[in-house]
């Protein structure tokens, strides 16, 4: 039986439509989740289901059930991304892998857009689907820190957005407000990247989330960066990492969960091939352990976007 511990509750299609706590995060106001980090393995969240509303696009429909836009398209594959058949059942992609890697403060994966917050108490973890920089506007990888935290955010213009919209004609005022529609949204959290802000979105935005539809920094729900801006302080770790493939085990199952890369430049920046990351992941069972390479070669092709078996430990 898998145990989840959970609390209570390609690049091409992205560019062409750019939209140019304590524990026990209430599900209620927040679209993340939070989790008791797994004892057996490196899994959370479980697969859902949603039916299509009048309305709906991926993007709506995901966003309610706390995954974004592009998680819906690549967990649904063929589905009309703004015009998805009403009341058909489609997946909702809402298990992950954790990350490889480091478990202290903020993780970002740009590869699937979601954000990790790692708790202090080493125990929890809580997870929110997030807009990344779009093409020519690449959200940078690396490790930082918070340095500045704000609320109901004034935005002043970095200097690279002002020159990009007058090179489109447009004028714009260097400095906007705090306000509805501050692009910033309602909280801004400031990492020690340049330029680079975890923030809100105004309301008639948060489509964005989920989709490469930023100048760089990392778009959220206000609703859920007001989560992460009580959690987090000054200081806190940030990791912004690029991992279209992760590796998991539950149990004695062990997980393949395959993004589309954001780009080949970043993938070979980065590589880590496949049967190592396997090999890490079972190296305690020894040769106790039986790997399906059909299925791992297919669900990489396929990019499905959450985790599937892939073999079992014994």
């Amino acid at each position: 039986m898998e145990n989840l511990n959970k609390v209570p509750t390609v690049r091409m299609f992205l560019a062409a439509i750019t939209l140019g706590i304590g524990i026990g995060i209430s599900p209620q106001t927040s679209f993340g989740t939070t989790y008791v980090l797994p004892h057996n393995g490196s899994i959370i969240g479980n697969i859902q289901h949603a039916t299509v509303m009048p309305g709906d696009t991926l993007a709506t429909l995901g966003l309610r059930h706390g995954v974004g836009g592009y998680e819906m398209m690549e967990a649904n594959p063929g589905v009309s991304f703004r015009d998805p058949p009403v009341g058909a059942t489609l997946i909702v992609p809402s298990r992950f892998i954790l990350p490889e890697g480091s478990r202290q403060g903020i993780v970002i994966n740009i590869a699937e857009l979601r954000l990790y917050y790692y708790h202090p108490d080493g125990v929890h973890v809580s997870t929110y689907p997030i807009g990344v920089g779009q093409e020519g506007w690449d959200t940078p990888l690396g490790k930082n820190a918070v340095v500045r935290m704000r609320e109901k955010p004034t935005w002043v213009v970095p200097d690279s957005i002002m020159e990009n919209h007058l090179r489109h004609g447009k004028v714009i005022p260097k400095v906007k407000p705090a306000g509805p529609d501050n692009p910033l949204g309602e909280y801004a959290i400031t990492t020690g990247f340049k330029n680079i802000v975890i923030h809100g979105t105004p309301d008639t935005k948060e489509k964005a989330v989920g989709l490469r539809s930023s100048h760089g920094c990392i778009r959220m729900r206000n609703s859920d960066v007001g989560d992460l801006y009580k959690m987090v302080k000054v200081g806190t770790p940030v990791e912004i990492i690029h991992q279209p493939v992760k590796i998991g085990q539950l149990d004695n199952k062990v997980y393949l969960e395959s993004h589309v890369p954001v780009s080949e430049t970043l993938t070979m920046a980065d590589y880590r091939d496949v049967g190592s990351l396997i090999k890490k992941v079972t190296s305690k069972a020894g040769d106790k352990y039986t790997i399906e390479w059909q299925k791992v070669d297919e669900l990489q092709r396929n990019h499905r976007g959450y985790p599937e078996p892939i073999g079992s430990i014994f």
